[in-house]
């Protein structure tokens, strides 16, 4: 690998320390508004709603973080065009059972002090009140969200596939950084990815792997999970034959990565191969901040050809693939 420039710093060869930073799954996002984004003035944006630890009375805290977990770094991360951002949440933990427990603790003690039944209303506002009193000795957990803008493509590929988290990066994103940002418009992979092992044909710089979900369109319950399977086998292929679609398929993207293409257009359990990690692991770094920006720099160039080849594949503008999904 030639010698790169990430961050003002030159990284050249050598055995890296410690583990790389890879997105495990990703799903995509457009940005339908064309502006600059620039390190500096996102840095001011985020400030506004960076993330503050949560108070003891509230049950979660949520906002952005450094991506890069040290003392004073900022709330953004730039090289070679792509910037990463890192929500952060910290939730409050109390289990149902502790709830229903000191409730009805709560509740056997008025009853026989005062010798009355408590109503359902005033048990919903003593739950409240047992809630707000359990708050402040409640375990956090602390999760972490990355993200990175591609500035040249105008998109966000958000490093989660949970909907709930995707639904809270997106409300924050919105009121930080721009509201024009949207899923991307691609056609249903499900008949696509059905037609490319039906008929075998399919991209050449892909290669289908050992394992697929199919479900029966006529029976939503009918969902068959095929791992370590040749799915080529007859007896895969009979399925599909009475009417099995593809749900979700594994790939290999020119034996770089390994990946799950699921029916919402999300890559899922990703896994880079022995060649990009030895890739990473040859870039000698002086910091963590530097082997941190190596490993960045590897990853999203090495998405950036991947997503490529899937927009082209499956967006809504390339007729060429709809047809042969009907055909």
């Amino acid at each position: 690998m030639p010698h790169a420039r990430l961050h003002g710093c030159m990284i050249s060869r050598q055995k890296q320390k410690g583990l790389p930073m890879w997105f495990k799954q990703f799903q995509l996002f457009q940005l339908t508004e064309s502006i600059a984004y620039k390190p500096e003035v996102l840095e001011e944006s985020l400030a506004a709603l960076a993330f503050t630890p949560c108070l003891p009375s509230f049950p979660s805290s949520i906002g952005w973080a450094s991506p890069f977990e040290a003392e004073g770094a900022p709330l953004v991360f730039a090289a070679s065009g792509y910037i990463m951002l890192c929500m952060q949440i910290e939730e409050k933990i109390l289990p149902a059972s502790v709830i229903r427990q000191t409730l009805d603790e709560k509740i056997k003690k008025i009853e026989a002090r005062e010798d009355r039944k408590v109503r359902s209303k005033d048990k919903l506002s003593m739950k409240d009140e047992v809630i707000m009193n359990l708050l402040p000795r409640a375990f956090t957990k602390m999760t972490r969200i990355y993200a990175y803008i591609d500035t040249q493509n105008n998109r966000v590929v958000l490093g989660t596939t949970n909907q709930g988290k995707a639904e809270q990066f997106l409300n924050l994103f919105k009121k930080s950084v721009s509201e024009h940002i949207k899923p991307y418009e691609v056609k249903k992979p499900g008949p696509i990815l059905t037609y490319w092992l039906k008929e075998k044909k399919y991209p050449t710089e892909l290669n289908i792997e050992k394992s697929c979900v199919l479900q029966d369109p006529s029976q939503q319950n009918r969902v068959i999970r095929c791992q370590e399977q040749d799915l080529f086998a007859g007896s895969i292929q009979s399925l599909i034959k009475d009417g099995c679609e593809v749900k979700q398929l594994a790939l290999c993207w020119h034996d770089r990565i390994n990946f799950v293409l699921a029916e919402d257009f999300s890559a899922r359990s990703i896994k880079f191969e022995e060649g990009v990690i030895t890739q990473a692991s040859e870039i000698e770094v002086e910091s963590k901040e530097q082997q941190f920006a190596a490993d960045f720099f590897i990853m999203t160039e090495t998405f950036s050809g991947l997503i490529q080849d899937l927009i082209k594949h499956f967006a809504k503008e390339t007729k060429e693939i709809e047809e042969l999904a009907v055909a």
